[in-house]
């Protein structure tokens, strides 16, 4: 008897504490919270007080840097921050969680090694002897840059680029547009032929998904990353520019002289035998005037040399 009292009253508690039936409309509407990542990142505050510029781009990734942040020591590493995100078309917002960074990261032009805060590696390759088997602090050390990768191509734009039968060394400064999104592909799709009597797959392009820029982007560099000062009273300083498509060819289109008024915040942008293109006050920190102007009169230690032309 007692046996089967104490069966009843789990019986009962069962059916009023247990889990209750739920609609699918209400659950639906419930807050679901992942727990691999926010939206929007914790870190948002790092991405929208920063200046972001499109450096380069792989198959699937687009790599932007904060051209304020670029400083080189004596030693010719460079040191910038950094983030990367998919290269693809999406209705998420500006700084979302598909994005890793912002990170500081440097590269060791010399020895074309590299070094980030959030990238770890077994087989690290140390700037100096290591004494013992001592491992990296917090997971971070230099690592080897391998060719033909994106770091390489990362690389290879900050650190300076040589085109052949060319004797200046070109350094990335802006670049206007970016390739095409990569196009992703539809399930496929089965249509019945009654002519055939047969079913039919065919592959079907997303049409939702637009090109970002039809056509090729220009990309500007800094010619020997060299800066003269034409005027030393009101700070006038120069820089030689060369632009190019950014194609299999890299097709030159045109050279340019950046003169940029350190004083009075100003510039001018001159095609080399056609005259001036634009000039006024420096834009928005993201524009290419502003980004330009930064590199001749903001400090980035070593990484600009001084021309010893001096006119005043």
């Amino acid at each position: 008897m007692k046996k089967v009292f104490i069966l009843g009253v789990l019986f009962i508690v069962g059916c009023t504490a247990g889990p209750m039936r739920q609609d699918y409309q209400s659950m639906m509407n419930e807050e679901v919270e992942s727990p691999f990542f926010y939206v929007p990142p914790l870190n948002q505050k790092d991405y929208a007080d920063r200046t972001w510029i499109l450096l380069a781009e792989s198959k699937t990734k687009n790599w932007f840097y904060d051209p304020y942040t670029l400083t080189e020591d004596e030693d010719g590493v460079l040191t910038y921050d950094a983030f990367i995100a998919p290269r693809e078309k999406n209705n998420l917002a500006t700084y979302n969680a598909t994005m890793v960074g912002p990170f500081r990261q440097k590269i060791d032009c010399f020895s074309s090694n590299q070094w980030s805060e959030t990238f770890y590696s077994q087989n690290i390759v140390s700037k100096g002897p290591l004494v013992g088997d001592i491992k990296p602090v917090n997971g971070s050390g230099w690592v080897k840059i391998a060719p033909r990768t994106a770091m390489a191509y990362v690389r290879s734009r900050l650190c300076g680029r040589k085109f052949i039968d060319d004797q200046n060394i070109n350094y990335f400064l802006y670049q206007e547009g970016s390739l095409p999104a990569p196009i992703s592909q539809k399930a496929p799709v089965e249509i019945f032929d009654e002519k055939e009597n047969k079913q039919l797959v065919i592959a079907k392009q997303d049409a939702d998904r637009e090109l970002v820029n039809a056509q090729s982007p220009i990309f500007y560099e800094v010619i020997n990353n060299e800066v003269t000062i034409t005027d030393s009273k009101k700070d006038v300083r120069q820089m030689r520019l060369s632009s190019y498509v950014l194609g299999k060819d890299l097709a030159k289109q045109a050279d340019y002289i950046f003169t940029a008024n350190c004083q009075e915040n100003s510039f001018t942008l001159t095609t080399q035998g056609q005259g001036a293109k634009s000039s006024g006050t420096v834009g928005e920190k993201d524009s290419m005037s502003a980004v330009a102007f930064n590199r001749a009169c903001g400090d980035h230690g070593a990484y600009m040399k001084l021309g010893n032309k001096v006119i005043n």
